[in-house]
């Protein structure tokens, strides 16, 4: 079956948002210098005070959030039905990590408030979304 545009269009999307996730992550725990000094210096404190206190499960919860979407991008643009298990992990990471975050962990209005809820809303949406795009694509035989 020939690979429909719109594939190569959402599947670039998809590695270049997840990308932006695995970047975050990346600079954060290296706690790099140049990227920590965009943040606004009060915010700054609480992230570097918050990421201290970081259990070791949800860490592993936003590592295996971010790179397994990222490696469901990629396997998307292999046309490979494993995109679909690898974006399901991504969203039971997302998930974990954000029960720690919003729910379990200390709460840090900089860090937790309303611009962070509405922030992970938008990437819960976004995983919800490529989840059904690339199971649709897996169920008309598209992917292999």
């Amino acid at each position: 079956m020939k690979t429909p545009w719109h594939l190569w269009v959402l599947g670039v999307v998809m590695l270049v948002w997840f990308a932006f996730g695995a970047f975050d992550y990346t600079m954060s725990h290296l706690r790099s210098p140049w990227y920590l000094a965009m943040i606004p210096e009060p915010m700054r404190s609480d992230l570097l005070a918050y990421l201290d206190t970081y259990p070791a499960w949800a860490t592993a919860a936003w590592a295996v959030g971010v790179w397994f979407a990222v490696l469901g991008a990629v396997l998307l643009l292999a046309r490979s039905r494993l995109c679909v298990p690898a974006l399901m992990l991504a969203l039971l990471g997302f998930l974990a990590n954000s029960a720690y975050t919003y729910l379990i962990g200390p709460k840090t209005p900089a860090l937790t408030g309303t611009g962070s809820m509405l922030f992970s809303a938008v990437i819960l949406v976004s995983l919800l979304l490529c989840i059904a795009y690339v199971r649709r694509l897996n169920f008309k035989g598209i992917l292999r």
